[in-house]
């Protein structure tokens, strides 16, 4: 056979195929030029999601030895182009797999297993926001009665009541506290807040029971330094916005300014979201953009007014060492957020083109601020502002290096009423290529889209470029002196209309889409399609749309779980035939209620009370739920045990259900809910499909370990021996 296929050409017509193939994927890759060189940071960040996507904790000696070897192996291939640069994407990998090993392992600190209190917790305050009802404060607590040496967490988030006295970082703290572990996730793949939590150095969560109180002993860290002294002038000057703007407003007010967002309402937090506004609630590009080109300009134009210095010295460098430097205190003033920390080297790398007169915004701008931001916090990579951030920068970029001199010609007219339906015309596309470029981020973190967000940016951005955030800067100037009540009052203005914007835009009939859930092997076939249209210029990008439809149609993939038990099965949830979920819980568990209902989108209404419900049968506290042909037995207390094994093809108890019927039928109650977090079920005709939060997970050092009393006893008695 394989002589007549020689004979017939088949074999040589294949090869001869291939050849041309790799020709051609040659001549693309070199006529790309130094565009190849941007893979080398998105290399660096595809080591770090590697990291994040094992189930195991991988030794740091491993990654280090990778890199070392294929950085040996780059240099001696220096001389064979293709080959080097193969291996300098290899080293580029390997630095970012071993660079967010390392940055985990620093950051292990233990966190609470269980719930504690109430108890007396003292110790200093490391940070303080104001939030809708009291204080919100990060505790670096002394040592924790109930706890051993080695189960004492690092830092503590404890909301506080408002009556609470008037701290600041670095003062001394006392209150009594009920203490919980960090919230797990409450789906499989779904946020985790636990290893937000871990690498914030934050080992619980909990509230005051009653008002916190500054103590007569302690004081602030002696090593604190000028991150403690920033931190105090943050919270200082959010404390004199707000008592100009009360409520939403000023807290809108405090996050264009110092990047504390607390003090702003759940509702109006959800308008922004759905109307597409939510990055002007992020000190971002256009806001340190605006900073700087009004610094830029003015000090430039101030020293133009002087013959004698416009003569003599390079103004327009003086000016852009000027911008520098005040966006260097506005990157420190804000909290350095990642969106903040992208904005800063853009910005600044341009003002450092101006002192080297090469002035050119380009691609490699981005991926040098990726490069950056990446090295100084690794762990952002997995976070929402990072993903959103870059991918609308990168959109843009990608746009407008290809269509630009287009669009340009389109939207720029000499007339002013034409500047003007230019300028809308330009946030319009600016806009829709945003969309597009972080909408998929959006479905995957959010769950849904906005379909007007056009609308509202098209009317907010313009306002707050013109009249918002220069009156927030003069507030700044003015708040040495006292007078920042001059700058805020016109400032609230602008931020009540961008309100209304968002709030009219929000309410509009269809406006926010619902969508599936987008797998995380989904996003990430997005983003390397993205990267992949984007980053490259010959007609081969175009096969990046390919991989961009192949992820979304991951979401065709998914569904709903039918039945969720978390929280040491306090937390019962089941899907309605109308699609929402019923909840049984005890003691409400809104918090567990609210996860779900951001994860699915859907409703959650109360366990019915009625006897016998479409698909769910009650009898007291047993109750038979069917779907999808499946028949499983959901025990809400007690009085339902034993349970029966016949006739049913899973159990699922908010008590424990004991080992009788593990043996024939998947069986999930209070202790698997202990011991695995969050638990998941699928029904369908094939049969029941349970997944774990801890298990889908692996052994991480944020994924907790719970262990039993016996166990602790019997650890406590080996440490003391």
């Amino acid at each position: 056979m394989v002589d007549a296929a020689i004979a017939s050409g088949g074999l040589g017509a294949a090869s001869a195929w291939a050849s041309r193939l790799c020709k051609a994927v040659r001549d693309a890759y070199a006529a790309e030029g130094e565009r190849r060189l941007l893979w080398l940071p998105a290399c660096f960040g595809a080591g770090i999601a590697v990291y994040f996507a094992l189930t195991f904790e991988p030794p740091l000696w491993f990654g280090l030895a990778a890199t070392l070897a294929s950085g040996a192996a780059a240099f001696a291939l220096h001389k064979r182009p293709y080959l080097c640069e193969a291996a300098l994407a290899i080293t580029m990998f390997c630095a970012g797999f071993v660079l967010i090993g390392e940055t985990a392992w620093q950051r292990q600190a233990p966190m609470l297993q269980r719930r504690l209190g109430p108890v007396t917790v003292s110790g200093r305050v490391v940070d303080i926001d104001l939030v809708e009802r009291g204080w919100r404060v990060i505790v670096a607590p002394d040592p924790l009665s109930g706890l051993q040496s080695s189960e004492q967490p690092a830092r503590l988030r404890i909301h506080i009541a408002a009556s609470s006295d008037a701290l600041e970082p670095g003062d001394p703290i006392a209150m009594r506290a009920v203490l919980y572990p960090v919230p797990g996730q409450i789906l499989p793949s779904a946020h985790d807040m636990q290893r937000e939590a871990y690498f914030a150095e934050i080992g619980g969560v909990g509230y005051s029971l009653g008002p916190a109180r500054r103590s007569m002993t302690g004081g602030g860290d002696p090593d604190g330094g000028w991150r403690e002294d920033l931190r105090r002038l943050r919270t200082d000057m959010s404390r004199r916005i707000i008592a100009v703007l009360p409520g939403s407003t000023g807290g809108v007010a405090s996050a264009l300014i110092t990047g504390k967002r607390g003090a702003i309402s759940e509702q109006i937090k959800a308008a922004f979201r759905q109307s597409g506004l939510q990055h002007l609630l992020a000190i971002a590009g256009l806001h340190l953009g605006l900073v700087g080109g009004f610094v830029f300009f003015t000090v430039r134009a101030g020293l133009a007014l002087i013959p004698r210095v416009a003569l003599r010295y390079p103004i327009k460098k003086i000016a852009a060492i000027a911008a520098l430097v005040v966006l260097s205190c506005y990157l420190l003033l804000s909290g350095a957020a990642i969106p903040t920390a992208r904005a800063y080297v853009m910005n600044g790398l341009v003002f450092v083109a101006i002192l080297i007169d090469r002035l050119r915004i380009s691609m490699r701008i981005c991926a040098f601020a990726a490069a950056f931001v990446l090295a100084v916090k690794p762990e952002s990579l997995i976070g929402v502002s990072f993903q959103m951030s870059f991918g609308a920068v990168v959109a843009l970029i990608a746009v407008y290096e290809t269509y630009g001199s287009r669009l340009g010609h389109w939207l720029h007219r000499p007339s002013w009423s034409g500047r003007v339906l230019g300028y809308a015309g330009a946030v319009v596309v600016t806009t829709i290529v945003v969309t597009i470029g972080t909408d998929p981020f959006s479905i995957y973190h959010f769950h849904h889209i906005a379909f007007y967000s056009p609308l509202a940016n098209v009317i907010a951005v313009p306002l707050s470029a013109v009249w918002t955030l220069p009156w927030g800067v003069v507030s700044c100037l003015l708040m040495p002196f006292g007078l920042e009540r001059f700058g805020l009052i016109p400032m609230g203005w602008g931020i009540d209309a961008t309100i209304f914007v968002a709030q009219a835009v929000s309410g509009l009939p269809g406006n926010v889409w619902p969508m599936p859930r987008l797998p995380t092997a989904g996003l990430a076939l997005v983003s390397f399609g993205g990267l992949w249209l984007c980053l490259w210029l010959q007609p081969w990008r175009r096969w990046g749309a390919v991989a961009i439809a192949a992820g979304l149609a991951g979401m065709a993939l998914t569904r709903p779980p039918d039945i969720v038990i978390a929280d040491l099965g306090r937390f019962l949830a089941v899907r309605s035939p109308e699609g929402d979920y019923w909840a049984a819980a005890v003691r409400g568990e809104q918090i567990e209620a609210a996860f779900l209902n951001e994860e699915t989108g859907l409703d959650i209404i109360p366990w019915p009370q009625d006897a016998s419900s479409p698909g769910l049968a009650c009898s007291g506290e047993r109750c038979r739920y069917s779907v999808h042909g499946r028949n499983v037995a959901i025990l809400t207390g007690a009085s339902a045990l034993p349970a029966d094994c016949g006739g049913i093809d899973a159990i699922v108890s908010q008590v424990p259900a004991g080992f009788r019927c593990r043996s024939l039928i998947p069986v999930i109650d209070r202790i698997d809910s202990w011991r695995l977090g969050a638990v998941a079920l699928w029904l369908d005709q094939a049969g029941v499909v349970t997944e774990s939060a801890n298990g889908s997970r692996g052994d991480r050092p944020w994924v907790p370990h719970p262990r039993s009393r016996r166990h602790l006893q019997t650890a406590n008695v080996d440490q003391r021996n």
